[in-house]
């Protein structure tokens, strides 16, 4: 006989529950409100001499036991029961029901099971647990991963749980932690009779933590109010900093330790220590920003195993250090705050990429490199997390002003080089590393690039063309042809290291294919100057602007600013030297366009430097104009496809609406939907990101800011055959 599953609706309907005509319902909409408080207001008080056993309807056997109670400041209580039947825990559901201060119900949420004496003549199980845990180990994929692995907080107990097909099962439900290289917390339900494992998932849960981070000098944060909360894993009331991708362990003052560091869930506020609030939390966190930015940038995890951030090492120890295995944070002293900055972060783990790639000799030139990547990693990842880098190495925890090292020019601190010319033999890595950081620095100030482009080069170049005795010439040859590689162009790689007396070449027969990608066209808002527009001598520079229907007295605008700016405007395409609708090109940078007869749509702005120029501002506006008149969006993307761990560029879009709505579902796999304003998402940069299992998710954004919208996927599992919805309107 199948068992039946009924939700909960209303009071009515609970005292006419039929075990033999009620049928499975949808666990999403259990709340009925309404119509609960229709029947208790009907029922008057005889509510209050019901069990919540009978308002439930269940038969004899059956009993709801509290779990938890929360009143309410309205006077409400809400009391979130167990099914027991005969005894037995009923698994997968529980009952929450909630009543205001006169003990009468107001309404219910969960799901009882009913018709269980159909399926289950007895609760003696047939099977003893050993017996049934290690025919379970034996046939679960999930838990042969942790076959050899020492078992902790393992858990099992007798129990009642439905199958999808509506069976009612005698059960052991099982779970248990391993702490391997994957952590992992096989969960399992047993038939208590056959040993048939019905149900089997790692259920090792990553649960959002919160606690404060920085120092005396950066200011206290809070992770999960300035910044993402704190990626940790779950047992219970137990939190762990213990992820596939990092685990932080707390040394505490000795030399050595792996376990990781827990805490009652959900907020960590250990500890504070020489001027920082909680160095375990920063180290924690920075982990996965450098895992992530690894990962969306470079394509593959910093290390080929989990990062570990040991915490609180020795006394007063000021220093940071990665050891083959670990990156390793002293708590400093007199010259240092602790040593967990995001920058000093990535620089210690990028050595760790740099000994499993290129392998680069911690002497001489290629320890120069060596340390000059570290350098560079650790200001790509404060873009990556932040949107901007200072250029200043250990700036947040160095006690005193200024920093450890300065990228944009590496001489202020007294010792190191900017260019090759003055490289010693023996001179210390540290202080060598300012040839290649200040190549760097050139390399992404360039127009066109930025540290994101830059640092893809660099990591290319570690991982593909550098080895463990490359001299500064050679290693620019590398980096040339990993910019090559990524259809970048190596001229300005070429450029930038040149201006540090490095001097390399593209290799031989090398084909680039196409040169620098153009810059996004930049959307102007109505009315509002676009400052500090700077360009190189000929470089064109192209904007746009939306106009609605009914717009009038259209006008385009430069001024201020230094050289000389030309001003060229289109409708619906680019403008060229030689096709526009309107051009402005005196010998100033004071132009202007003005379209008596405008269209609705978008118009295309074209700045061109005749001469360099530096500080020029741009204004695009119009009268009047309905924003409701501007087309809806209605479009369908089939079959989409996105790699595991790789990103799917959707759609970006630059009208303005009153709602956007973006759905995606079907096909196979794991992809997860992000919608970002003003640039491409990322995992670290988003508007929204439901991030669920499968690929049914979707976004409502009400009342979009006007500008750029991005739609991505990013793959969690290779995932293919998507069918993505937008709407705007």
């Amino acid at each position: 006989m199948n068992l039946s599953k009924i939700t909960i609706a209303t009071l009515a309907a609970f005292h006419l529950v039929q075990a033999t005509s009620a049928v499975a319902a949808n666990k999403k909409y259990l709340n009925q409100q309404a119509n609960i408080n229709n029947s208790t207001q009907n029922s008057g008080s005889s509510v209050l001499m019901v069990s919540p056993d009978q308002l439930v309807g269940l038969e004899a056997g059956n009993e709801l036991v509290i779990l938890k109670e929360i009143k309410s400041n309205n006077g409400d209580t809400t009391r979130r029961y167990q099914q027991l039947y005969n005894g037995l825990p009923v698994i997968g559901d529980t009952v929450s029901l909630t009543f205001n201060s006169n003990g009468q119900l107001k309404r219910a949420h969960g799901a009882a099971v009913y018709d269980i004496a159909g399926d289950i003549d007895t609760v003696t199980p047939k099977l003893n647990k050993g017996l049934v845990v290690a025919k379970g180990l034996q046939s679960s994929s999930v838990a042969m991963k942790s076959v050899g692995l020492e078992k902790h907080h393992e858990k099992s107990q007798l129990a009642i749980w439905g199958d999808e097909q509506g069976l009612a099962h005698l059960v052991y439900e099982v779970s248990y932690v391993t702490y391997g290289k994957n952590p992992s917390r096989p969960y399992q339900i047993i038939d208590a009779n056959t040993g048939d494992v019905l149900f089997s998932i790692d259920n090792l849960q990553h649960a959002d933590a919160t606690g404060p981070g920085g120092n005396l000098k950066t200011g206290k944060y809070i992770y999960g109010t300035d910044f993402d909360s704190l990626n940790v894993s779950q047992t219970g009331s137990n939190c762990l900093m213990n992820t596939t991708n990092v685990k932080t362990i707390n040394l505490n003052g000795g030399t050595s330790g792996s376990s990781a560091y827990s805490f009652t869930c959900p907020e960590n506020t250990f500890k504070e220590i020489n001027g920082a609030y909680s160095p375990l939390n920063d180290a924690h966190y920075f982990g996965n920003v450098i895992f992530n930015m690894y990962n969306d940038w470079v394509g593959t995890p910093p290390l080929s195993f989990q990062l570990l951030m040991k915490v609180h090492y020795s006394s007063n120890y000021e220093n940071a250090f990665w050891d083959g295995s670990a990156m390793t944070f002293g708590d400093g002293q007199n010259t240092f705050y602790p040593l967990v900055s995001l920058d000093v972060s990535a620089h210690e783990v990028s050595h760790g990429f740099t000994e499993q790639n290129s392998g680069l000799v911690y002497s001489g030139k290629s320890g120069g490199l060596n340390e000059a990547f570290s350098d560079m990693a650790g200001e790509a990842a404060e873009f990556y997390m932040k949107g901007t880098n200072d250029w200043l190495v250990g700036k947040d925890i160095f006690k005193g002003n200024g920093a450890l090292r300065y990228m944009n020019d590496p001489t202020l601190d007294g010792s190191s080089i900017d260019n090759q010319s003055s490289y010693t033999s023996g001179m210390d890595v540290h202080y060598s590393s300012g040839v290649f950081n200040k190549a760097f620095y050139n390399l992404a100030t360039t127009s066109g690039w930025g540290t994101e482009k830059a640092f893809k080069v660099m990591a290319r170049a570690n991982q593909l063309y550098w080895t463990a005795s490359t001299n500064w010439d050679l290693a620019g040859n590398g980096a040339m042809d990993a910019a090559c590689d990524l259809n970048y162009d190596p001229s300005a790689v070429k450029a930038a290291l040149n201006a540090v007396g490095v001097n390399s070449n593209l290799s031989s027969g090398s084909s680039c294919g196409v040169t620098t990608p153009p810059v996004e066209d930049e959307a102007l808002s109505n009315g509002v100057a676009r400052t500090g527009i700077s360009g190189s001598d000929k470089e064109q520079l192209f904007f746009t602007l939306d106009v609605p229907a009914g717009a009038s007295n259209l006008v385009f605008s430069t001024i201020g600013g230094s050289g000389d700016a030309d001003l060229y405007v289109q409708f619906d395409s680019k403008p060229t030297l030689t096709t526009y609708d309107c051009k402005s090109t005196t010998s100033s940078s004071t132009e202007s366009c003005s379209i008596s007869s405008s269209q609705t749509g978008t118009y295309y702005v074209m700045v061109e430097a005749w001469n360099a120029i530096s500080g020029v501002s741009l204004t695009g506006s119009y009268e009047g104009g309905a924003v409701g008149e501007i087309p809806p969006i209605n479009r369908t993307e089939s079959n989409v496809s996105v790699t595991s761990g790789g990103w799917t560029r959707l759609l970006k879009f630059r009208y303005w609406y009153s709602s956007l709505d973006i759905s995606m579902a079907g096909g196979s796999g794991d992809a997860d939907l992000y919608v970002n304003f003003g640039s491409a998402s990322s995992t670290n940069s988003y508007e929204c990101r439901p991030y669920k299992n499968g690929n049914v998710e979707a976004c409502t954004i009400d009342n979009p800011q006007a500008g750029v919208w991005y739609i991505d996927l990013k793959g969690y599992s290779a995932a293919s055959g998507i069918t993505l919805s937008i709407s705007a309107d």
